[in-house]
């Protein structure tokens, strides 16, 4: 009976955590060229763009890399079509995937957009070391992924002993 009552619980509360990404089954949004520099310079400068979690499972072995996420954003700030271009993990790439949909967008002041716009954001994934190696221009240089919209996912191993 506990056993049954905690698995509803959890479904009662993964159902409630269920996000406004959508696909856009007719393909409508296909053809629509990337657009740059909305995060930067446009409209977009003032969103709330939570950092990804660094997965576990990288940081264990030690692994740093990179995810490009491509995602349409309609005028009343839908996200469609939330998928992964390049990536260097699929870890790196389900928590990027994961970051988009939690950023803030219905915070935006409204009619920033008068039609939908696809955007890519590149996340690299960094282990700092004493050295500072995560700066942005070393990301910048050892990259595997492309897009011009960078940020960066500082992550720290810590021992436990």
């Amino acid at each position: 009976m506990k056993q049954l009552s905690l698995l509803l619980c959890a479904a009662i509360t993964l159902s409630a955590c269920q996000t406004t990404v959508k696909s856009s089954p007719d393909g409508r949004f296909a053809n629509l060229p990337v657009t740059n520099q909305l995060h930067a310079t446009g409209p977009f400068r003032d969103l709330a763009r939570l950092e990804p979690m660094y997965p576990v499972e990288e940081a264990r072995g030690g692994g740093e890399g990179c995810a490009t996420i491509e995602y349409v954003v309609t005028p009343d700030y839908q996200l469609y079509d939330v998928v992964a271009r390049d990536a260097s993990s699929r870890f790196f790439a389900r928590e990027a995937r994961a970051a988009v949909s939690r950023w803030q967008w219905q915070q935006l002041p409204a009619g920033l957009l008068t039609e939908p716009v696809k955007l890519q954001t590149r996340f690299e994934f960094c282990l700092e070391t004493v050295e500072g190696r995560c700066d942005a221009g070393q990301l910048n240089a050892r990259t595997q992924c492309s897009g011009d919209d960078v940020l960066p996912v500082v992550g720290y191993r810590v021992r436990v002993n």
